[in-house]
């Protein structure tokens, strides 16, 4: 019986640091797209006609978004529109939330993804944040 307790304890902790690290590379997300976010490191991999879901929080109140520079001869092509789904916080002013944006591999190769957090107008100034992956397609 006191095994037992111990594997509860284990657990609890397991699920404890999977919710506060938000999701973690190669999990599975609506329509069965690899979901990646911020605080997903290293390489991720695909196969081709996979979907890649990037989730990256933001806060499109203080005038900041998301900006992608697209690849010359890319592995990826970009899905659709990027979506902004909002916190749900209630009725609190100025909430942040997560800007998705959806990738299909449509052929064997390695590309680089980078992200820049910034505002539109402000050309010269440097990203607020800056976050990049590397997507290899078999």
């Amino acid at each position: 019986m006191r095994r037992w307790g111990a594997v509860v304890r284990y657990a609890a902790l397991v699920a404890f640091f999977v919710a506060a690290h938000g999701v973690v590379a190669g999990q599975v997300g609506a329509g069965g797209a690899t979901v990646v976010t911020e605080q997903t490191h290293g390489d991720v991999s695909l196969k081709v006609g996979a979907v890649l879901e990037v989730r990256l929080e933001a806060n499109h109140t203080t005038g900041y978004s998301w900006v992608f520079a697209p690849a010359v001869n890319p592995v990826l092509m970009r899905q659709g529109r990027t979506a902004y789904q909002e916190h749900v916080s209630g009725s609190t002013v100025g909430a942040g939330g997560v800007e998705v944006w959806r990738f299909k591999a449509v052929k064997a190769g390695r590309q680089g993804l980078q992200f820049e957090y910034r505002r539109p107008w402000e050309k010269d100034s440097p990203p607020a944040k800056v976050v990049m992956f590397t997507v290899t397609v078999d």
